[in-house]
């Protein structure tokens, strides 16, 4: 009899033990709880740094045409480097390059390059090497010129770009009539005069592919066969288009 109640006493002091550590419930389902993320904060507007560089943009443009007002001895040194600067064609296609192999993105400052393909043909490979613009026998030599070559070509043929890269002139130069001039990624250019015609897809500043026509040549004296002039400049020199491996017949 005694077991008997110790047991009792045993079994009750179990079940209140057990209520005690029962958690809390309530009858208002509130789902599983989960963790609370963080919004994500994108880059915020600098207001200091773009006032700073409007302020600084003003201060060359001041500075600027206070140089250009003072006849000194140094300010005109100073001129001739300013006037050097903006007579200097910028280089599109090098910060282009540049620019993308850092960040993988075209520049939005530079000249829209959509026009450019994004895939190779299947069974094409892009190459770094110039192509020849069209096919002919060279007429005058680099030595002869000495800046460019004048070739001979059938008549009414185009003109294709040589490499791609962006177009920086169209227009008429001194002896060479129409003129198209290509400025590609390594700072060289390719110049194209004697054109009879230019492509109405051709425009300042467009982006150019590869053996892409430029326009048309021009006709010769007898009107047999035609003729353009062509170029290849590095900085500030032209040099032998055969040295940078284009070779015509």
């Amino acid at each position: 009899m005694r077991n008997s109640a110790d047991e009792i006493r045993r079994r009750y002091a179990d079940k209140i033990a057990g209520e005690e550590q029962e958690p809390f419930k309530t009858s208002l389902y509130t789902g599983p709880s989960t963790p609370v993320q963080e919004k994500k904060k994108g880059p915020r507007f600098n207001g200091s740094f773009f006032l700073f560089q409007l302020m600084a943009g003003v201060c060359l443009f001041l500075g600027a045409g206070i140089l250009f007002k003072n006849d000194g001895q140094q300010a005109v040194k100073g001129q001739e480097i300013v006037k050097k600067m903006y007579h200097n064609e910028f280089q599109f296609a090098a910060a282009q390059k540049w620019y993308e192999n850092q960040f993988g993105k075209p520049l939005a400052l530079l000249p829209d390059k959509q026009a450019a393909p994004q895939k190779e043909l299947a069974g094409t490979e892009k190459t770094d090497n110039y192509a020849v613009p069209a096919s002919g026998k060279v007429y005058q030599s680099f030595e002869a010129n000495g800046k460019g070559i004048m070739v001979e070509t059938g008549k009414s043929i185009n003109v294709d770009t040589v490499k791609e890269g962006y177009v920086t002139f169209i227009g008429k130069k001194d002896k060479l009539g129409k003129t198209v001039i290509i400025q590609h990624s390594n700072g060289e250019e390719s110049w194209y005069g004697h054109l009879d015609s230019i492509d109405a897809n051709v425009k300042l500043y467009s982006y150019m592919e590869r053996k892409k026509p430029l326009g048309k040549v021009s006709p010769s004296e007898d009107g047999k066969t035609g003729k353009f002039y062509f170029a290849i400049k590095k900085g500030n020199t032209f040099v032998d288009p055969s040295k940078v491996g284009i070779h015509f017949e």
